[in-house]
């Protein structure tokens, strides 16, 4: 990641915790319920990470977006990846074993770079199965959990 560049926030800033799609959804909807429980409780421990593709598989229109922006606010975006990074994620995807009738997703695979990445302990997700798929194929990401939400 170049977390040096002026759009990324401040890598003191990161929270041990990455958001998938699954739990920006989850915030973006009407009643969130536990996944605002659980998105306040990791914003105590630092900013929840979420990658900015991340944001463009959960954004969409209406009464949703307001939701999912406040739920933003707490959140560190990184959107400055390498090339490196997105060819060692084609390499991930590529021998991850994601569960049957799945597609290999690169952006559940920057997830689980991500949090490899930034010594993350947790990814909240609405798919802990496809997450593990990708954390299973990345050294060091033994202590990551994948939390449904």
């Amino acid at each position: 990641m170049n977390l040096g560049c002026p759009t990324c926030p401040d890598l003191s800033a990161l929270g041990d915790v990455v958001y998938d799609a699954g739990m920006l959804i989850a915030l973006a909807d009407k009643r969130p319920g536990t996944a605002l429980v659980r998105h306040r409780e990791f914003a105590r421990g630092g900013r929840p990470v979420v990658p900015a593709p991340v944001v463009a598989q959960a954004w969409r229109s209406g009464a949703t977006r307001a939701h999912l922006a406040r739920a933003l606010k707490d959140c560190a975006v990184v959107c400055c990846y390498t090339e490196t990074e997105w060819r060692r994620i084609g390499e991930l995807i590529g021998r991850a074993d994601v569960p049957a009738k799945k597609r290999p997703d690169p952006v559940d695979g920057l997830v689980a770079l991500t949090a490899v990445q930034i010594g993350a302990t947790v990814v909240a997700t609405s798919d802990p199965m496809d997450i593990q798929a990708y954390l299973d194929q990345l050294p060091g990401a033994e202590f990551v959990v994948p939390l449904r939400v």
